[in-house]
């Protein structure tokens, strides 16, 4: 995984995920775990670690370069409802507090009603979300624990013991450290052909975090950036500058971890972000980043995707679809055509046969992917009953295609299919 390594032991009481770019800290107590801030995969590092923490500390919402504090809590919430156990009491200022709501509100509560055939509204985040506001001294005491919230420091005590004072790191000088590692990276040269790059085949449970690289003629566009962008398109050789756009396919924070990050660095180069989003989805981003990227809208360049109507990238095409999925907004699948090659990339989606027909959305179905040399398609190799797309419906779909078919979004056993290779270049 990207974080790999990143896990460092800084006192017998304190635990330390990522690095000096950004960090989150755990601190054991005689009530439990402390978790102090958030980043993008922070869910992970818990799964890995095993530590569910008891308390969450929410810090003041600042983005940078590799991602903000504030990311990551979605997928906090998905992780509990997936394993049963509790998120945790959050704690901070009433102001945090509300941040943080309106970061989940647009996505948390969201599903497939019984027969999935549609999508509904649960309670969930009432349920998830369990806000402990700091009173006017910022202090909170839970038994013989103190904690003291305060704008750029968090204190912990346990009793008569002094367990943390502090915050999680951030290099004062990060926007230069980027740069100095871009340096290193080569740039590339003109693109000649239709290609895809598997930047990531895992999804926001595990694995790295689903996202491509698509190459056409004139064009680098990232679908569904991931976290550390500056990292993760390195790993492949590729340098962040090097991206002409960034395609969001629906806004649950694993398919969009880097789009702060990259917001922050078009700021930092005076610079406008091209983003690829819907209009629904672009309206709701935009609400949910208000308080994390004040100057959202100063910072992009909007093309507008409108599913059914095809976009140009000079010589190339793009058509996208309306997958059957769990947000209200939209959620994207997509069609790259160039010199009558074409590859098609499913996104987050519903695929069983038995519900499309109940749908009677033919786009939904294997014809719409029938021009396709090579179609990348999400899959979950074990549950029918999820939102995913089961392993033996994709099964079907493959048996009725006439090209290739890989699979992602998975870090499960997907045989008989063939899963996408993270780091591997594709050509239909």
């Amino acid at each position: 995984m990207l974080f790999e390594g990143k896990t460092h032991r800084i006192s017998d009481n304190v635990i330390r995920f990522g690095d000096q770019l950004a960090s989150v800290d755990l601190v054991r107590t005689s009530r439990g775990w402390v978790r102090v801030g958030a980043m993008p995969e922070i869910a992970k590092f818990l799964r890995q670690a095993k530590t569910p923490p008891h308390y969450v500390i929410v810090l003041p919402s600042v983005a940078t370069q590799v991602g903000d504090s504030i990311t990551g809590e979605e997928f906090i919430c998905w992780s509990s409802l997936d394993s049963g156990k509790f998120a945790g009491t959050y704690v901070g200022t009433p102001e945090a507090l509300d941040i943080l709501r309106r970061y989940l509100e647009p996505a948390v509560p969201y599903t497939l009603n019984a027969d999935q055939t549609a999508i509904e509204r649960r309670d969930w985040l009432d349920t998830l979300y369990c806000p402990e506001p700091t009173p006017a001294g910022g202090v909170v005491r839970i038994g013989g624990v103190e904690i003291r919230v305060e704008p750029a420091r968090v204190v912990i005590r346990d009793g008569r013991q002094l367990l943390y004072d502090g915050c999680p790191v951030s290099s004062p000088d990060l926007d230069d450290r980027i740069d100095r590692f871009l340096d290193a990276v080569p740039r590339r040269g003109s693109v000649d052909a239709l290609r895809v790059l598997a930047v990531g085949t895992g999804n926001g449970l595990g694995g790295n975090t689903s996202s491509f690289l698509v190459e056409v003629p004139g064009h680098r566009v990232w679908v569904d950036p991931a976290p550390r962008p500056h990292e993760t398109l390195a790993r492949h050789g590729i340098h962040w500058g090097d991206i002409t756009g960034v395609l969001v396919t629906h806004i649950h924070e694993d398919h969009l971890g880097g789009l702060t990050a990259c917001l922050a660095r078009a700021r930092a180069k005076n610079q406008r972000l091209s983003l690829w989003i819907t209009r629904p989805s672009l309206v709701v981003l935009e609400q949910r980043l208000a308080d994390i990227v004040p100057d959202f809208a100063r910072l992009i360049d909007v093309r507008e995707i409108q599913p059914g109507t095809p976009i140009c990238l000079g010589d190339a095409t793009l058509v996208s679809r309306l997958n059957h999925h769990v947000l209200p907004y939209g959620t994207l699948g997509l069609k790259f055509a160039w010199n009558g090659r074409r590859v098609g990339i499913s996104g987050d989606t519903k695929y069983d046969e038995a519900i499309l027909r109940r749908l009677s959305r033919p786009e939904l179905t294997a014809e719409w992917f029938a021009d396709c040399q090579l179609v990348f398609h999400e899959v979950d190799p074990v549950q029918p009953d999820s939102v995913h797309s089961h392993y033996l419906e994709v099964l079907k779909l493959a048996e009725q295609l006439p090209g290739r078919l890989v699979v992602y979004h998975s870090v499960g056993n997907t045989a008989p299919l063939e899963m996408a290779v993270e780091g591997q270049w594709y050509e239909p």
